[in-house]
């Protein structure tokens, strides 16, 4: 096995001296960016046993890019990801015998975020400030004519996916007084749960659920989930959340069912087209989401907080650690 680690993308800085000090002379790291040839980056690959690829690539305009790379990577014996989403790799591009882990550091601040989503578009704090920046007393009951916010008590959160997030969810919500319903593939037993069911009943979850949050991977399966059909089974009243992948949600269904308020509302984190390190001004949809009041847009931000970084740097580290050192893996993912 060469002791040689590619590091690749600028995100990927943060990395090199944290694995330098645990790892001292007896590893060479490289590091590359997109800015330089790709050549490099091929040669440096062919050479590399483990490599740790951040997610500037998947975002590349270069689509061939990332199976490139890899494919280079014939002596490739690890593949450390520091982050969650794996739609974007194949298990055939990778050499035999090569294990892939991925990191899941970001279940706490995209519970919190979760969380001020649906707080939000309980209260409606932001219209109540723009309104009154205004001088109009539109909501409160001060004049006892204002209008009225909502509350989350006893209000039900269907979860479309019940892992590390939806579980950080439910403990943070459990003090609101909010119940809980899930679908998964693998359904099982959890007391929070009012109950844990199969995907087959993803109407039933629609239907029931003031708030629907995604959480599941992107897969053949999941894809156009929520669409036109599903859609309509949702309360007028209710919610979705997705913070998982964009095309999880029919990207024109959802966005008819807002345009014409078939549903409450809408707060997506997730998107269909993306900005890339060559082009950072664009719309997130083909569709003007950004003319409506109903859906709260964030860039894909969700887990983007300035403790991340840290938690990522710990736990790439162990694990490429553990690898050296024949001990086991986590987050293994092929």
């Amino acid at each position: 096995m060469s002791k040689n680690i590619l590091v690749v993308g600028e995100y990927g800085k943060i990395f090199l001296d944290p694995l330098s000090a645990v790892l001292g002379d007896q590893w060479a790291i490289q590091h590359w960016t997109i800015e330089q040839p790709k050549a490099e980056l091929f040669d440096l690959a062919s050479k590399a046993s483990i490599l740790v690829v951040t997610a500037e690539l998947t975002y590349s305009k270069d689509k061939q890019l990332i199976e490139d790379l890899i494919r280079a990577g014939k002596q490739l014996q690890l593949i450390q990801v520091p982050f969650s989403g794996m739609e974007w790799l194949h298990p055939d591009w990778l050499p035999a015998g090569c294990k892939v882990c991925n990191t899941n550091q970001h279940s706490e601040p995209i519970a919190e975020y979760v969380m001020l989503g649906i707080l939000e578009f309980a209260v409606n704090m932001r219209l109540m400030d723009r309104e009154l920046r205004q001088g109009r007393w539109t909501y409160g009951g001060s004049i006892v004519r204002g209008k009225k916010h909502s509350e989350i008590q006893n209000k039900t959160i269907g979860f479309i996916g019940y892992g590390h997030i939806a579980k950080r969810v439910t403990e943070l919500a459990t003090p609101f007084g909010m119940k809980f319903l899930a679908i998964s593939r693998n359904p099982k037993q959890d007391s929070r749960l009012a109950w844990w069911k199969d995907s087959s009943h993803l109407d039933e979850l629609l239907s029931e659920s003031d708030y629907i949050l995604i959480t599941s991977p992107l897969s053949d399966s999941t894809r156009d989930l929520i669409n036109e059909r599903t859609l309509k089974k949702m309360k007028p009243t209710g919610v979705i959340i997705n913070v998982a992948r964009g095309p999880i949600i029919n990207e024109e269904a959802i966005y008819q069912a807002l345009k014409h308020r078939q549903i409450g509302g809408a707060l997506l984190d997730v998107w269909y087209q993306y900005a890339s390190t060559e082009n950072l001004e664009m719309q997130p949809s083909a569709f003007p989401f950004h003319e409506l009041d109903n859906v709260i847009m964030t860039p894909h931000t969700a887990s983007w907080t300035d403790d991340l970084d840290a938690r990522r740097i710990e736990s790439v580290t162990q694990n490429i650690q553990n690898f050296i050192n024949q001990k086991p893996l986590v987050e293994v993912v092929f």
